[in-house]
């Protein structure tokens, strides 16, 4: 039969720093009960991207302007996936399917070049 062991309760603090010098004197067996911790894990269905060039660097996300239709319109706040070495960038998913969108609509209402006369 095992005995459960009282936990302290965790006091509040004022701000982090007092928080982070209250843990560094402390025993945090005292206050939480790591038998009973929970390790999360991310979702399977979200992947972290990586680099192909450099297989274990995580892709960052950014927000840019993109140009589209030979500069006819522009999308604001498109998401784009970089490696900070500086090698490879590439649309993030959503993003390249909202460009493909934009642009095929962008082709039905734009303007037919005019045929030069010889």
């Amino acid at each position: 039969m095992s005995r459960t062991k009282k936990l302290k309760p965790i006091p509040s603090f004022q701000s982090e720093k007092e928080e982070a010098q209250f843990w560094d004197t402390h025993d945090s067996t005292e206050y939480i009960d790591w038998d009973k911790a929970v390790t999360l894990k991310p979702h399977p269905s979200l992947p972290s991207p990586r680099c192909p060039h450099h297989a274990r660097q995580v892709l960052y996300s950014r927000w840019r302007t993109v140009l589209i239709a030979d500069g006819f319109a522009t999308l604001n706040r498109i998401r784009e996936l970089y490696c900070p070495r500086g090698d490879y960038t590439r649309l993030a998913p959503e993003s390249a399917k909202l460009v493909k969108q934009a642009e095929l609509a962008l082709k039905r209402v734009q303007p037919k070049p005019a045929k030069l006369a010889a």
